[in-house]
């Protein structure tokens, strides 16, 4: 049996793997900035660069510029100055940035240039093999070898995982690193192409991750860890194909096409997407069930009629807490008096075909699949009546959505009106959307959901950004880097948690203390689980003085 990694390594391969992350979205950020002479706008230590003045000499789109240089902020080169209630920002140069960006823009070229290549990594691994590729990645696997040429850990960090990420994934869909969680393997025994992939565990082994004893293969066990959060590389791997397009986003057409002719999206892998998210969420997942156990087992009048996933993708977590009620509840062991009737909602109309086939599959007896816009709550309660079905006798739950809403502009609101705390860069198509504008948006969004959550609840799960220096001081502890990149040049809102939930509050939703949960705990937290109740809901006063009187 192979050892596993205790403790100390463990989190030295975490700490690796969110260096790894940080490098795939910072490498392409910093050569597009260098490429226009941001940096030679920053004189010595104490010297202020407004935003303003960026924007002036790149003739660069305002919104996606402000959140760049706030990720080079959270990665520790930079410090951000907020003034004027979010409208007038301003950076310096750090010590650490000093020393690492001249470097930076000298060694990340060949890798960043690779970047677009890795899309096409995975066909040259394991279909057809043109031999395109090899020179160029071999040349890159040698660098890594030979450690980049440089002493500093965060750059060789980046530059290995602009490699590392999408290696680690592709050996993880095709089951490769599987195979090897079970033992040592032939190379021929893992099919691909013998070239390349014997290049790709040479690369591994840079990281001490692969031991090679002639043809046999195994994984070390720092490997062995590795593959096992593998899924871990995914989200941020998935939007390789929009950090391509960084230099158009930064300086060109800010609104180029984000779907094609056939409905595929061009900046993000959404199949990737999903798988990575889907391996990483497992254990937020498990926090949800206890709500669901708890609200399940109440006397049969004090609970839902079902459940409607907003946002509900291929329907994989639906079927979830199907099977959690079902099998693990009181509601289980009467579904033939009351029947649970399970709804997703999703604005993708190839996410609901494949919901619909996850829950035929599952043999859900009572499911629709709809439409649905997180914006309007309304308009679902209406799809809902027309099905015969009341939106308030459902607990509502939704995973990572709230943030990737569609912007929508503010109406009847004066920009500067509300006092923000956030640290937050947003863009919505390049534009700026002000710190303040974006918490009051919030606060609408939250209290148009409230009327409809009052009587039986809502679930969410959600992603947050961390403030820039308290992200660079704990680089080793946290992914808040790449999220700040990925989730910032994609048009999504992320914001801090003690703001999300001051803007929860605002709006009328409260979080029941029972199953507040951060991931991490600490003020590093980054994802949240709350179950939010509001007052507005049908005989909401009625059920929650019952309820609480079941669990006195």
């Amino acid at each position: 049996m192979r050892p596993e990694a205790g403790g100390a390594a463990r989190a030295a391969i975490r700490a690796t793997i969110f260096n790894h992350l940080a490098g795939i979205v910072v490498a392409p950020t910093t050569q597009a900035l260098a490429g226009r002479g941001v940096f030679e706008m920053f004189g010595g230590p104490g010297d202020w660069v407004a935003l303003d003045d960026v924007v002036t000499r790149t003739h660069g789109n305002r919104g996606y510029l402000r959140v760049a240089l706030r990720l080079l902020a959270s990665a520790g080169w930079l410090t951000q100055r907020v003034e004027r209630n979010g409208r007038f920002v301003s950076y310096a140069m750090t010590d650490a940035g000093r020393a690492a960006l001249p470097q930076a823009q000298a060694l990340y070229g060949p890798a960043v240039a690779f970047l677009s290549k890795t899309l096409f990594l995975e066909d040259s691994l394991f279909g057809r093999q043109d031999g395109a590729l090899l020179p160029s990645f071999a040349d890159l696997v040698t660098s890594a070898a030979q450690r980049w040429g440089t002493t500093d850990e965060q750059l060789r960090g980046h530059l290995d995982g602009v490699l590392v990420g999408p290696v680690m994934v592709i050996l993880a869909r095709a089951g490769v690193l599987a195979r090897l969680q079970q033992g040592p393997a032939p190379r021929s025994a893992l099919g691909g192409n013998t070239a390349m992939l014997s290049c790709v565990f040479d690369l591994l082994a840079t990281q001490r991750w692969v031991g090679r004893h002639g043809d046999t293969v195994s994984l070390t066990p720092e490997g062995g860890y590795a593959a096992q959060i593998a899924p871990s590389y995914g989200v941020t791997v998935s939007y390789i194909p929009m950090f391509t397009r960084l230099n158009a986003l930064l300086f060109g057409n800010p609104r180029i096409p984000r779907v094609d002719e056939s409905g595929i999206e061009t900046m993000v892998d959404r199949g990737m997407n999903v798988w990575g998210s889907g391996g990483a969420h497992r254990t937020y997942f498990t926090k949800v069930d206890e709500i669901v156990i708890e609200l399940f087992n109440r006397p049969v009048h004090l609970q839902p009629r079902g459940v409607c996933d907003m946002g509900c993708g291929d329907g994989t977590f639906l079927k979830h807490l199907y099977e959690v009620v079902r099998d693990r509840t009181g509601r289980g062991t009467m579904l033939d008096q009351h029947p649970l009737v399970m709804v997703g909602a999703d604005f993708n109309t190839v996410a609901r075909r494949v919901s619909k086939q996850t829950l035929r599959k599952a043999a859900v007896p009572q499911f629709h699949v709809i439409n649905g816009d997180i914006n309007r709550p309304a308009q679902l309660a209406g799809d809902l009546e027309k099905l015969g079905l009341d939106i308030h006798d459902f607990l509502h739950i939704r995973s990572f959505l709230d943030h990737n809403r569609p912007y929508v502009r503010l109406a009847n609101y004066t920009s500067g009106t509300r006092r923000s705390r956030s640290t937050g860069a947003f863009a919505h198509m390049g534009e700026e959307v002000l710190p303040d504008e974006q918490e009051e948006n919030l606060v609408r969004h939250l209290r148009r959901w409230a009327p409809y959550i009052g009587r039986f609840g809502l679930i969410a799960l959600e992603l947050h950004t961390l403030p820039p220096d308290l992200a660079a001081a704990n680089l080793e502890k946290t992914p808040a880097v790449a999220y700040d990149g990925t989730h910032g040049f994609s048009d999504q809102y992320l914001i801090e948690v003690p703001i999300f939930l001051d803007c929860a509050r605002e709006a009328g939703l409260h979080a029941d203390p029972r199953f507040q949960s951060s991931f991490p705990p600490s003020e590093l937290a980054t994802v949240t689980l709350n179950f939010f109740t509001a007052g507005a809901g049908p005989d909401s006063d009625r059920i929650a003085t019952e309820r609480h009187a079941v669990i006195a």
